[in-house]
């Protein structure tokens, strides 16, 4: 991981100039020769102890720089005088300077080493060394894949006279490699080609021996002699040639000169685990994504190779044998190295049980490691700046979702993103996420309505691959049950010491972090309410989710090295539950010194669930100069209006859950780069700041979100302030019950003013893409009229009866640039619009709408309409959505996507569950995403 720590150094020095004003850029430029010196060296296969200990050394004096140079550059950020910021500004190029000699000094060794190893093979031993086709077997792994076989030999017969390339992507194991085994020993295939051919490309390919392999000769013919025999043997003649294991683009583009077109049906099947590969070669038709295995076929090949092979077994181990093919989760390869572990057993119960506990971590540690090896040269093909993004799901507990907008929080400050031109950092990560995906590395589990994936997962097996490197790196460990504990809480105390990533699962073990070294602690679960001795003081992300604090825990003001907090606990309102007193002037929930957690990049605080009690916060939570993101809950501020000294944060990106009282806009000129807000509070704090005409002065937003907070019985602070009161003066506040709901989940609008009085679209600001009403807001048809105006605004989400009238009529130009159109518990009955008024909508999504009658049926002629979803709503608007999809494939040829759950006759009553309800929602817009 030196590239990692290389990079988090440089991260660093960037933020300490922002912060300074230092000028550090010439270390900054050396650290990035050194790491391209690094990235070119760490391409080498194999476990090469003396690169693994140069590479401890680096890693260790980049750590080491990184928490003095945060030190130091808070002390000139600080400073009270010329003096004391000159010595801290002297101690920082003095620790540059030592570092980046002893760091220079290292890679040279490195280079040096990692020379003398160029020409040598990767040692037996080696989790690299073991081919993903030596250990699939044909007969076995086919089992359940005629569907995918016969769609495949479709591929290859049909089509045009031209040359084309049909591709097959997946992660490792899965059974590309027998797929096109299959195919070419196929009867039809074998009399249809004149020639078959086929050849391993691998990630260590020369393309002199790609070229003979095809010519099944051994040859000392230079290489473009070698590629012109081969040419002139394939013209002419009706060839297959299979490309297996083939890693890049560059790799393809070596050899594709090789095959001519002929004009006769000739055609390549290629394999690989690369989806960007598989785009690139391809005849212009998407690959093939092969499929996990569901658990009949699992079971049927568990079965076929233990049951059918060894003899007769009582129901005891067939039951064992089905929870055994479950959790190897659909990967033909695990499921054939478990059948061998199984067969070795023999019909031993307590062995059988043994395994069906921990399957994954047992088809790990077999002797023979095969999975592990195959799995591997997905890991160890990675570039530099991906295999710490691949090493950081070790965090995570297996099985878990893990949230797409909260890994890309924490990457974005856990330094080991290369920062890129023109893009932000959250930008870089959500790349990267989508680099792992096509790579076959981790999986989509949910995509959003728009589109953009919302969690992702990583299949066990090849978690436990990921474990097991990032304990090998240091890099992150997981504290998982007693099970676990025995076998490796040494080793694990042991990292606790060093800059490694924690992340807890059970209250108890966050006492193994005290005095630790952790360069990140994360709770991944919520406990009872503790008090915390957070001793840990040079931790840069503390993520202690939703576990509730009795109080902010003062010991986070020590924590000067943190880039990410975040906290829950209870709001010192709590304390005046039932007093009639007024709140003292000095209650707030945070102290002001928060101030100086001066490089603190996301923070974000959540009230317990469901508290009828808002935050106090100090206006000072809004001058930390490098607060990238910012989660308030619900909240007041003191003294929220701007002064003179007050910075403006050039940096914040997204701040969540701000109170509507504070949406004016000389508040909103102190953030000019905000691209998310979410405005957030109780219906009270919503009417008594109506006009919201300010939100022309953030130029820079592009997703804006309203959503009404339903505490219940709320603690509301009152509008109007007594006549010459002051700041000091005791704070007056109400309790109020404001949620009231009539049957049906129907809201009745409030008697005096509605909960939100919308601005004309000039002052809205003009780059919004994303707009979201969520909550009672009552919104009438021009309101409506008012967003459809906006000129960039493509997704469009209301909720939760935030439109009043039963009638929804879309009147002059509607919705010109929108694609996304997201409609849940809405009470209107006739939605009147044409095509016209959604020219380019491509997603429609309908929830819980139970009084709407039809979708327009001039939504037929949007010709961009890709997907219908919807659930819970009248089967009338099911028939409509089905005569629309009828009428675009008479009319047009083409084909959408309709989808409809759980939908009933009449309102509420006599549920009638559609013919489709069985299918899968995820999947299904993920397959309207793929072809979109």
């Amino acid at each position: 991981m030196a590239y990692a720590a290389v990079t988090s150094l440089m991260r660093t020095i960037h933020q300490s100039m922002e912060l300074t004003g230092c000028d550090l850029q010439p270390f900054y430029e050396k650290l990035e020769s050194l790491r391209a010196i690094l990235e070119k060296s760490c391409n080498i296969m194999g476990d090469h102890e003396e690169l693994t200990i140069l590479e401890v050394e680096i890693v260790e004096v980049a750590y080491t720089t990184e928490d003095m140079v945060d030190s130091e550059s808070r002390n000139v950020f600080l400073a009270q005088n010329l003096e004391e910021r000159s010595r801290a500004m002297w101690e920082i190029f003095f620790v540059l300077e030592q570092a980046l000699e002893c760091i220079a000094s290292t890679v040279k060794q490195w280079m040096a080493a990692s020379d003398s190893m160029k020409d040598l093979k990767p040692q037996t031993s080696s989790l690299v060394s073991l081919p993903e086709h030596d250990v699939e077997q044909p007969e076995n792994i086919m089992v359940g894949r005629e569907n995918e076989f016969e769609m495949m030999l479709d591929q290859l017969v049909r089509g045009g006279r031209e040359l084309e390339v049909v591709s097959i992507v997946g992660m490792g194991g899965i059974g590309k490699t027998t797929l096109a085994a299959k195919l070419c020993s196929d009867p039809y295939i074998m009399s249809r080609f004149d020639i078959h051919a086929k050849v391993t490309v691998s990630q260590e390919y020369c393309v002199r021996n790609v070229i003979l392999g095809l010519l099944s000769s051994i040859s000392d013919e230079p290489e473009n002699q070698l590629a012109d025999r081969l040419q002139k043997h394939l013209k002419g003649r009706r060839y297959l040639v299979v490309i297996d294991d083939i890693w890049t683009t560059e790799a393809w583009d070596d050899i594709k000169l090789c095959f001519p077109d002929c004009i006769n049906g000739s055609r390549i099947l290629l394999t690989t685990r690369n989806v960007e590969v598989a785009e690139y070669a391809s005849s212009g038709k998407p690959p093939h994504h092969m499929r996990l295995m569901n658990f009949d076929e699992s079971w049927n090949l568990l079965h076929k190779k233990n049951f059918e092979t060894e003899g007769s077994y009582s129901p005891e181990f067939e039951n064992i044998g089905k929870q055994i093919a479950l959790k190897c989760g659909g990967l033909p390869l695990a499921i054939t190295v478990t059948a061998g572990l199984l067969s070795k057993i023999g019909q031993r119960l307590d062995e059988w049980q043994r395994i069906a506990e921990n399957v994954s971590s047992v088809v790990s540690t077999d002797p023979e490691a095969q999975c592990m090896r195959v799995l591997a040269l997905s890991y160890h093909h990675l570039p530099s700046h991906l295999k710490p993004c691949f090493l950081y799901f070790a965090i995570f507990a297996e099985d878990e979702r893990i949230f797409v907008n909260k890994l890309v929080e924490l990457w974005a400050v856990e330094g080991f993103l290369n920062e890129e031109e023109g893009k932000s950092i959250e930008e870089v990560a959500e790349t990267c996420i989508n680099e792992l995906v096509d790579r076959s590395l981790i999986s989509i589990h949910k995509l959003s309505f728009d589109g953009e994936i919302q969690s992702c997962g990583m299949h066990d097996v090849t978690r436990e691959l990921c474990l097991r490197e990032a304990r090998n790196m240091n890099f992150g460990n997981v504290i998982r049950g007693k099970s676990d504990q025995n076998s490796c809480a040494q080793s694990m105390q042991c990292s606790f010491k060093k800059r490694s990533r924690i992340s807890i699962y059970k209250e108890e073990e966050l006492a193994w972090c005290r005095n630790s070294e952790a360069h990140s602690i994360i709770m991944s679960r919520g406990f009872n309410c503790i008090t915390l001795e957070l001793s840990f003081k040079l931790v840069r992300v503390l993520d202690l989710g939703w576990t509730p604090c009795p109080i902010f825990p003062s010991g986070v003001l020590s924590l000067i090295h943190l880039r990410y907090l975040s906290l829950c606990f209870n709001p010192c309102l709590l304390q005046y539950r039932g007093s009639i007193e007024a709140v003292p002037s000095s209650i707030i929930d945070i102290p002001l010194s928060i101030s100086r957690l001066c490089y603190l990049q996301t923070f974000k605080l959540y009230l317990p669930f469901t508290d009828s009690y808002p935050f106090i916060l100090p206006s000072e939570i809004l001058t930390m100069p490098q607060l990238r993101k910012l989660r308030m809950g619900w909240n007041y501020l003191r003294s929220h209006e701007p002064t003179e000294n007050r910075l403006v944060l050039k940096s914040l990106q997204c701040l969540n859950q701000l109170n509507p009282r504070y949406c004016t806009g000389s508040f909103f000129r102190l953030f000019p780069n905000l691209k998310k807000l979410k405005v957030f509070g109780v219906q009270e704090d919503f009417r008594n700041h109506k006009d919201l005409y300010d939100f022309r002065y953030l130029y820079q937003l592009e997703k804006l979100a309203f959503r009404v907070y339903y505490p219940g019985a709320a603690c509301v602070l009152e509008s109007t302030a007594p006549s010459g009161s002051t700041p000091q003066d005791p704070l007056r506040f109400q309790t109020k019950l404001l949620y009231k709901k009539t049957q049906f989940g129907k809201a009745a609008p409030p008697a005096d003013v509605p909960t939100l009085l919308l601005p004309p679209p000039d002052a809205f600001p003009q780059n919004l893409k994303s707009l979201t009403f969520s909550g009672e807001f009552f919104l009438a048809s021009k309101d409506l009229s008012i967003v459809g105006k906006l000129p960039e605004l493509e997704v469009l989400k209301l909720s939760d009866n935030a439109v009043i009238g039963e009638e929804w009529e879309v009147v002059e130009e509607g919705f010109p640039h929108l694609k996304f159109l997201f409609l849940d518990n809405i009470y209107i009955r006739y939605w009147r619009a044409s095509s016209d008024h959604f020219p380019y909508l491509e997603r429609l999504f309908l929830r819980n709408c139970y009084d709407l009658d039809s979708i327009p049926p001039d939504f037929a002629d949007i010709t961009t309409l890709a997907l219908i979803d919807i659930s819970s709503c009248r089967q009338s608007v099911g028939k409509s959505a089905k005569q629309i999809q009828q009428d675009i494939q008479d009319n047009y040829g083409s084909s959408i996507e309709v989808h409809t759950r759980h939908l009933f006759k009449h309102f509420r009553c006599s549920v009638t569950i559609d013919e489709d309800d069985d299918i899968d929602f995820e999947k299904e817009v993920a397959s309207c995403r793929n072809n979109v």
